[in-house]
């Protein structure tokens, strides 16, 4: 680990689960469920404890947002199921983009930044540098107080990588105070 990022601080603050049961469940179903609403062409359903939203699909699927660790996620979609009255057996999961938060525990100099990284603008609206890591598929955004962000990457492992190449570069190029 170099000194540019020894100070770094990952964790997963939410990913996004795709469940499909063995047997679809009508939206009718699904908004029988307590606090479900129909919205658009799917029902949602926010839950308080663990915090999350399921979204039933028209298809069938179930999108779990809000939770990072797939062993949870799968229980709160069980947990649906079972309320249901389906059975449990033969649901299969697909992970989707994962959103990281991170500390790089060093401030950004934000004109040097932009100036000497070319996958790196300004975004006005945050007031933040947003790195477009198209190699790695996803996107940074990160603030001059070295907190960061990074999204649509799928996997942890991925996101981290992309985190400690762009310190690496803003690091050699002076970007970090």
């Amino acid at each position: 680990m170099s000194d540019v990022t020894d100070r770094l601080e990952v964790s997963v603050e939410d990913q996004t689960f795709r469940f499909t049961p063995r047997d679809v469940v009508s939206r009718r179903e699904a908004l029988s469920l307590k606090g479900a609403s129909q919205v658009g062409d799917e029902v949602v359903l926010e839950r308080s404890n663990p915090r999350a939203t399921l979204v039933f699909e028209q298809s069938g699927g179930i999108l779990v947002h809000g939770i990072a660790r797939p062993e949870v996620a799968k229980l709160v979609a069980r947990e649906a199921l079972l309320r249901l009255g389906y059975q449990e057996e033969g649901l299969m999961m697909e992970s989707g983009p994962i959103l990281l938060g991170f500390r790089t525990g060093r401030s950004i100099i934000s004109s040097v930044a932009i100036s000497r990284l070319n996958e790196a603008s300004m975004n006005n609206d945050l007031g933040a540098i947003e790195i477009a890591a198209t190699r790695f598929g996803g996107t940074i955004i990160l603030f001059p107080s070295g907190r960061g962000f990074v999204f649509g990457m799928n996997s942890r492992r991925i996101g981290e990588l992309a985190i400690h190449t762009y310190l690496e570069i803003l690091g050699e190029e002076g970007a970090l105070a």
